[in-house]
């Protein structure tokens, strides 16, 4: 992943600055240099951890590693509002993970509240308390990890291209 702002990390940076300090915010992914200036900036907060890149093939193991997984995206850009399709999500769906995701169009034509929590897009405040929400009653989680995964067995590639065609033969 990469650490634009229009994907949210600093809000979520924000938001982990007002969780409890037992709460460990992993940012993973980022260009050199934006990690540099990442680690400027958030660096100091005593829960969060900056990974910096890593393999795709290591990605799981930092997702099976989370309570939570968050998608932060702002709704204060275009691209994150509408013109992006986050492949994060999917992986997300597919760990069998929580999931806290900015209500916005980009997100809930992917998931919905049966599936995800849907927080105000760059809201800190909001986001916390989510993910704090998803960890005090573990059982909401389990529900809504559950149900992302079964809905992303909607969205694999197979689905995606038959969904095309058929799209194109009806055009």
């Amino acid at each position: 992943g990469h650490l634009y702002g229009w994907k949210g990390v600093d809000v979520l940076a924000e938001a982990a600055r007002l969780m409890d300090s037992n709460f460990i915010v992993a940012f993973v992914g980022g260009t050199p240099a934006d990690i540099e200036k990442f680690k400027a900036r958030y660096g100091s907060i005593g829960n969060i951890v900056i990974a910096g890149h890593r393999k795709h093939a290591e990605i799981p193991l930092w997702q099976k590693a989370a309570d939570v997984l968050v998608l932060p995206n702002t709704g204060k850009e275009a691209i994150s509002l509408y013109y992006t399709s986050p492949m994060k999500l999917f992986e997300y769906m597919a760990s069998r993970r929580p999931i806290v995701a900015s209500d916005i169009p980009s997100v809930t034509e992917i998931v919905s509240e049966k599936s995800a929590i849907l927080v105000s897009p760059d809201d800190p405040v909001s986001l916390s308390r989510a993910v704090a929400s998803v960890l005090k009653v573990p059982k909401i989680g389990e529900s809504l990890a559950e149900e992302a995964f079964r809905a992303v067995s909607e969205h694999t590639w197979e689905k995606r291209a038959a969904r095309i065609i058929r799209f194109m033969e009806h055009a």
